[in-house]
C-alpha cells in the first residue's frame, strides 16, 4: 500500500503505510526473533517468509539463512513447506548465499521434492508431493489432484535465479539478466513475452571444468526498454552494464563458488549441542524461565 501511494502521489498516505509497515516490521522481531536471528518458529517455512519479506535487520538475516541452510541440509535436501513456503525457501537461501543448496533441494528425487513427481513419470504439478506413491499406486488420502499448481511455484525462482531473467519495472520496461550459476546446471534459458516484444536470456559455461572456464551470456532485449547485464568479475566482484534494445552477446571469466555436492547434516550430537543453545536463548528471553 505504501509503493501504490507513492506511485500515485498520495504522499500522506504513503508515509501513514510505510508508518505502519515498519510498526508491523519491528513488533514481528521484537516477538518471534532472537536478537541472533533464530525464530520462535524453527521450521524452513517461518525463515523462508522472514527472509523474503525482509522480516530481518542485515545480522539477523545472515543467521536466518544460515539456520534455514542447516536445517534443509538436516532433511536430507527434502522440502519441508507447503503451499505458503514452498514459492520462497529456494529464493530465501540464495538471497543468503546458500544458492548451492537451494540447487540441491530443487535437484533432489527423495519425496518431498520436485523430481520425486518426475521420476514418477509426471508432467504436472501435483497437489501433494506423494500423490502417487513409490510403488505407482495412488495415495488413498485426500487432496490427490494431479493438476494443481501451488508447488510449480519454483518456475519463479528457475526463470529469475538460474535463467536469471528478472523483471525490474512493471511491464518490463527495464529487466536484468544475472544467472546465479551453481549446482550441476552448466547452461539455462528464459523468455517471456512482454508489450514490448519477446526479452530472453540464455548462458552456458565453456571450457574444461578442471581448468579456466567462461560464461557466454546471450540476451534478447525488445524495443523501447533496457536491459542491465549482471556478470562476475574479479575477485569475487561483478560487471555491470545497462544495454538497450537489440541482440547481444557476453562472456566473462567464471570461477565455481561453494562446496557442490552439498553434505548432509547427520550428526546426532550436533542435534543434541543444538536444541541445547534453543533451549538457552528461549530461557534468556523469557522473564521467568520457561520449563523443562
Amino acid at each position: 500500500m505504501a509503493r501504490v501511494c507513492g506511485v500515485l502521489g498520495k504522499k500522506k498516505d504513503h508515509l501513514f503505510y510505510k508508518s505502519w509497515a515498519d510498526n508491523a516490521r519491528a513488533e514481528f522481531t521484537e516477538e518471534y526473533v532472537s536478537p541472533s536471528g533464530r525464530l520462535v518458529s524453527d521450521t524452513q517455512t517461518a525463515y523462508s517468509l522472514a527472509i523474503c519479506f525482509k522480516l530481518l535487520n542485515k545480522d539477523q538475516l545472515s543467521r536466518a539463512g544460515s539456520r534455514l541452510a542447516e536445517i534443509v541440509r538436516r532433511n536430507a535436501f527434502r522440502i519441508g513447506t507447503g503451499f505458503a513456503g514452498t514459492p520462497f525457501v529456494c529464493e530465501a537461501l540464495t538471497l543468503t548465499g546458500h544458492s548451492n543448496v537451494a540447487y540441491s533441494m530443487l535437484l533432489n528425487e527423495k519425496c518431498p521434492s520436485w523430481l520425486y513427481a518426475i521420476s514418477m513419470g509426471a508432467t504436472t504439478t501435483w497437489e501433494r508431493w506423494d500423490s502417487m506413491l513409490p510403488d505407482g499406486s495412488i495415495n488413498p488420502g485426500e487432496m490427490t489432484s494431479f493438476n494443481h499448481y501451488a508447488y510449480g511455484a519454483i518456475a519463479k525462482f528457475m526463470v529469475e535465479r538460474l535463467a536469471g531473467l528478472q523483471r525490474l519495472e512493471a511491464g518490463w520496461k527495464r529487466s536484468r539478466v544475472q544467472p546465479v550459476v551453481g549446482g550441476d546446471f552448466t547452461w539455462a534459458s528464459a523468455s517471456h513475452l512482454t508489450p514490448y516484444g519477446r526479452v530472453s536470456s540464455s548462458w552456458k559455461l565453456e571450457g574444461d571444468e578442471a581448468g579456466k572456464q567462461v560464461i557466454r551470456v546471450d540476451i534478447e532485449v525488445p524495443p523501447s526498454t533496457t536491459m542491465e547485464v549482471v556478470l562476475p568479475g574479479e575477485n569475487g566482484t561483478q560487471k555491470i552494464e545497462v544495454v538497450g534494445s537489440g541482440r547481444w552477446s557476453f562472456t566473462a571469466d567464471f570461477e565455481k563458488q561453494g562446496e557442490w555436492p552439498v553434505k548432509e547434516i547427520k550428526f546426532i550430537l550436533a542435534k543434541i549441542v543444538e536444541d541445547f543453545q534453543r533451549e538457552e536463548e528461549l530461557k534468556a528471553q523469557a522473564p521467568n524461565g520457561i520449563e523443562t
